[in-house]
This record gives structure tokens, sequence and C-alpha cells, in this order.
């Protein structure tokens, strides 16, 4: 029986990202460096999530790219430790930068959205050394070769502007609407204050999940909402037995592999499934960075009350656009 090209893509890409995961993590264990789990995971993640669908030379420089920009915003957030209201100045920027690209410019928006990502994690403190940004930029190196050579394979060439053409349409004025680009960052500013002002143990954190998952398409903001809720909450409820059950480096390894063979079929238009699939790697990938210091139970609980606070922003927002652009079309027709 042949195998449809769509199917065998994801298989492809499917094995790419279970390499992803397990190389990072050999390596860690083999020199017992936990920091590369995490740091070469993320960046071999983000270079597979960005690489386009094209011949090898634009995916390497646009993955080398991304991942340079990515490590550029990490300096940012050294210089703003110690200082959560100086935080909220870069973050607020990455946030308007991020609403700028229309949703055909797609590698645009999540690389802005990864340098606002990394900002908040030097800022915390969870990164910010030279050893740091060569763990990362070895996971982005790992991520553009695995891309590469996955290409004879049925990873091949995809549909949409490359990011050549979107910079170039970008810069020729083509993003979102100018309320859009406002209401991002301040819908952003606001949860993340609400957070600071609940005591939340990151409040940041909130803001950044408002950056993913507001959307210039209104109707497919409101599903975002609820699958970006419940991806998450069931990606913490199935994270939970094994970070509270596993303890063995290896286990939780092979749990993250068998994940990772999901995402590209996830990234096919199944949002609350790859939502719960990142939420399930990424609180997997934490504990195992440190399980020396006995994991990071808490981070569970927390992702859970961040994203119910962050989607209950957006769907304000939301609301709060739509009514504008009701005013403004009756304001029309009444003139007409």
């Amino acid at each position: 029986m042949s195998i449809s090209p769509q199917t065998r893509d994801f298989m492809v890409r499917g094995v790419l990202y279970l390499l992803a995961m397990c190389i990072p993590i050999a390596v860690s264990l083999a020199w017992n460096k936990p920091d590369i789990t995490l740091l070469g995971g993320m960046g071999a993640l983000f270079a597979l999530f960005i690489a386009p669908r094209y011949t090898p030379l634009p995916r390497v420089l646009c993955i080398g790219a991304g991942g340079l920009l990515v490590c550029l915003a990490a300096t940012v957030g050294f210089f703003t430790q110690g200082n959560n209201n100086l935080a909220l100045i870069p973050l607020v920027l990455f946030s308007w930068l991020a609403a700028l690209p229309r949703p055909d410019q797609a590698y645009l928006s999540l690389v802005v959205k990864n340098m606002a990502a990394a900002a908040l994690l030097t800022h915390f403190g969870l990164t910010g050394s030279l050893s740091a940004a060569g763990f990362y930029m070895s996971g982005i190196a790992l991520g553009a070769t695995l891309s590469v050579l996955g290409i004879p394979f049925g990873s091949g060439q995809g549909h949409g502007a490359s990011p050549f053409e979107e910079f170039k349409a970008f810069t020729n004025g083509a993003v979102n609407d100018r309320l859009f680009g406002v209401a991002v960052p301040l819908t952003v500013l606001l949860c993340t204050l609400a957070a600071r002002q609940m005591n939340f143990s990151h409040p940041a954190w909130v803001g950044l999940t408002v950056l993913f998952v507001m959307h210039s398409d209104g109707a497919t903001e409101l599903h975002r909402i609820r699958d970006r809720a419940l991806g998450t909450v069931l990606g913490v409820i199935a994270a939970a037995p094994v970070v509270f059950n596993l303890q063995a480096p290896l286990q939780l390894a092979g749990c993250i592999a068998l994940t990772a063979l999901f995402i590209p079929y996830a990234q096919a238009g199944h949002y609350m499934l790859f939502s719960l699939i990142i939420t399930f790697i990424v609180l997997l990938l934490v504990d195992m960075a440190m399980l020396g210091t006995g994991g990071d139970i808490s981070l569970l609980g927390w992702r859970l009350i961040d994203t119910i606070l962050a989607c209950g922003g957006v769907l304000v927002a939301n609301l709060t656009l739509r009514l504008i652009a009701l005013a403004k079309q009756q304001t029309t027709s009444t003139r007409n």
C-alpha cells in the first residue's frame, strides 16, 4: 500500500523531532550537563519550527539568522535582571513587534515571539551565560542539520512565501491592523501587571502566553483561546504523573521522544493537540534539567494558573476589538 505524501511528510518530520530531542538529552547525560537537555532541546525545536520548507541554503540561513536574533534578545534580559519593572520594556516592545507580521508571515512572527521568550528566560536567571548561548546555538545547528537531512526523505518543498519574501513584504508595509498592533502589547502589559498584583510566581510568563495566543483573526483567536487553555490543562495533567513517578532520565527521555513523533501531525491545524504536546515536552525538559535539585514540580500548578489568566485577558481583548470594529462599521453605515 502506497503512503500519501502528507503521511510520509508527517513520518519523516516526526523522526526529525524525535532525534532533535534525543540527541541533546544523550549528550547531556554523557557530559553530565543538565543545561544541554533544556537549551539544546529548545534550540533544536525552534530550528525545526521555523525551518522554511525550501532548499538547503535558505533553510540554514533563515534558521541561523533566527537563532542569532534570539540570542541577541537574551542579552537584553541579562541587563534587566533584578528589576522586574525594567523587564516590562523589552516584553512590551517584542510584543508590539510580534503583533505586526500578518498570519501569512509565520517565520517573522515566530522569531520575534521566541526573542521575547529568550529575554524573559535570561531575566529570570534560567539562562544568561556564554555557555548557555553555546548550548542553544548547538541545538539550532542540530535542528538545521536535521531539517536539511530530511529533504531527501520527503520533508521537501513547502507552500507560501519564503522568509525572504515575508521580510520584503513586511518592509513594504504588509502588516497587521494598527489597532491590533496596539492591543497585543497593551494586553500583555495589563495581564503581566495583574499577575504581579496577584503574586504569581513569574508574572511575565502570563504576558508571554498572551503573546502566543493572540491572533489578528478574531475567529481564529477564539478557537485558540479554547484550544490553548484545554491543551495546556491536558498537557499538565499528562505531565503530572510522569514528573511525580519517573525520576530516571532515560525514562523521561523516552516519554519526550515518543511525544515528539506527533508534533508534525499536531502542527497541521490541531492547535489543542499541539499545545498539549509542547506543554508536556517543555515541562519534562525542565524537570530533566532540574533533576539534580529535585525537579520542578511547582511549575505544573503555575502553568495552569498562568494559562487561565492569559486566555482570560486575550478573550477580553478579542471582545473589545470586535466591539470597536462593530462601532466603526455602524458609524460608516450611518454616514453612507
